[in-house]
């Protein structure tokens, strides 16, 4: 699968992620904030190229010069160049920071009915989505009434139905959005609601109140669980991994772990750890970590107890994994469902 000559080309992943992902931070906050004032951030797709140092805005139609300089204004005091592309962006080369809307003609819908409204806040976005998810399910229900026989569908009754559903829906969307608000400023879930997203406020990471360990908490965890207890040592878990790589070179990469596995779980766990300031991470900070790369909470969840699980054995545990072959095993099954798949 590999040969000695990559090997450290592999080894430098780590390295590289931590220097990186503090500024990448910086980077997403700043066009998120820029974005929202140009009415950009829900329609669009945005890429960072780190070796240029270039955002690219991606979407059906590219923004008026105008709105392209103000963008440019706007991300003055971050020292990175913007450029506009109607193409697909070159994954080997771009890291996406935000992912919006690219269906045509909802641009020009969206901000439309948000600047009626008061703006970008949680209560608009809401109202917005819930007016175009209930149309959209009012006419899939109509379009379905017509297709089959009244003696299978009552007339009238499913389109008001999928178009109730679709109403709800988004006013959820809109709920969540004011509760983000709402925490990320520390204010009442009223004011979260009617808080405009590009309000500043602490970022990256807002430092997580100590819960005892015996407790439920946020992502869903049983008690019992010490999700907020610093025992991830980042450098420990990546010397492991790393050790298990060279294990593989002379064992086979079916029972240990193959070199890009390593680069992607060190990777992840060195960013994590530059991110926290700290060479000694909490399950929590692992789980927030890889949730807030893309991830479902729920894979988040299982990834990151796993990882922290294999970094909170002492070194003697994990040799004993890695020598019956259960530490690769395990890597096998965590890492592809996490950066398999785009």
């Amino acid at each position: 699968m590999a040969n000695t000559a990559t090997f450290y080309e592999w080894r430098l992943v780590p390295a590289r992620v931590a220097e990186l992902l503090p500024y990448a931070f910086t980077v997403k906050l700043a066009y998120e904030r820029a974005a929202v004032a140009v009415d950009l951030l829900s329609t669009s797709v945005a890429t960072w190229a780190p070796s240029a140092n270039q955002i690219t805005v991606y979407g059906p139609t590219l923004p008026t010069d105008s709105a392209r300089i103000k963008l440019a204004e706007l991300l003055g005091k971050t020292p990175v160049m913007t450029t506009f592309a109607a193409t697909t962006p070159d994954w080997d080369k771009e890291i996406i920071i935000k992912r919006g809307s690219v269906v045509p003609g909802l641009p020009a819908v969206w901000n439309t009915g948000t600047a009626m409204l008061g703006g970008p806040t949680p209560l608009s976005n809401g109202l917005m989505t819930g007016l175009l998810a209930g149309g959209l399910g009012y006419g899939a229900g109509a379009l379905a009434e017509q297709l089959f026989p009244e003696r299978y569908i009552q007339r009238g009754k499913l389109r008001r139905t999928l178009g109730m559903i679709g109403a709800l829906g988004g006013l959820a969307t809109g709920g969540v959005n004011a509760y983000s608000n709402a925490k990320a400023m520390r204010t009442s879930m009223l004011k979260g609601l009617v808080t405009r997203n590009d309000t500043p406020f602490e970022y990256p990471h807002e430092q997580l109140p100590e819960k005892a360990a015996m407790s439920y908490d946020d992502t869903g965890a049983y008690p019992g669980m010490p999700l907020y207890q610093p025992n991830v040592h980042v450098s420990q878990f990546n010397q492991a991994a790393w050790n298990d790589v060279q294990r593989g070179f002379a064992n086979g990469f079916q029972t240990h772990t193959p070199p890009q596995y390593a680069a992607a779980a060190t990777g992840l766990m060195s960013g994590i750890g530059a991110s926290q300031r700290s060479p000694i991470i909490r399950p929590i900070d692992v789980i927030h970590g890889i949730a807030s790369a893309g991830v479902g909470l729920a894979t988040a969840n299982i990834a990151g107890r796993a990882l922290s699980a294999m970094a909170g054995l002492t070194p003697e545990g994990q040799n004993k994994l890695q020598d019956m072959g259960l530490w690769g095993g395990m890597m096998h099954a965590i890492i592809p469902p996490l950066f398999g798949a785009r």
